[in-house]
């Protein structure tokens, strides 16, 4: 039910980075930062295989451009939770980026993410489908890390529906 329980998942993940520049005005805080740009839809199928799934691009922005832990290490670097029930959904890993020399870095990343259960009140079990609940809706929490340990705000993307049916 839960990314954690579908290892083919980060191996369909995808990442895409666009708009990347470096600039070397000093203006961008080292801190990492994040912010919701689009779903590719609004809904999608409740499943716990990976049935369905949604495109989530988010803008970024660095300034001493240390995004991204390089494909020898294993340390994700951006990590995604379910806001109906504060838990990791999953966990992402940036590609290897280019030297930024220390000048800042910015652009957006377009994450895949697959379908979850729809949750239900009175004890019925996630993943059925109830009639009198056809739908549910979800929402996400994310950050981003970059190398030194600095953490982003966390960002909270607009709800998107779950067809529980």
């Amino acid at each position: 039910m839960s990314a954690k329980s579908h290892p083919v998942l980060l191996s369909v993940f995808v990442l895409s980075f666009s708009l990347m520049r470096c600039t070397g005005d000093g203006e961008i805080p080292e801190k990492p930062r994040i912010w919701f740009i689009s779903f590719s839809k609004n809904e999608m199928l409740q499943g716990d295989i990976n049935q369905d799934s949604v495109w989530m691009e988010i803008g970024f922005e660095d300034g001493d451009g240390d995004l991204g832990f390089g494909s020898s290490s294993p340390e994700k670097d951006i990590f995604l939770f379910d806001k109906r029930t504060a838990l990791l959904q999953d966990g992402y890993k940036l590609p290897d980026l280019p030297p930024t020399a220390g000048k800042s870095i910015n652009g957006s990343i377009r994450l895949r993410i697959f379908n979850t259960c729809c949750l239900f009140p009175q004890g019925i079990p996630p993943c059925s489908a109830p009639v009198q609940f056809p739908r549910d809706s979800i929402a996400y929490e994310l950050y981003i890390v970059d190398r030194a340990g600095n953490q982003s705000e966390r960002i909270t993307s607009p709800q998107i529906y779950l067809n529980c049916q």
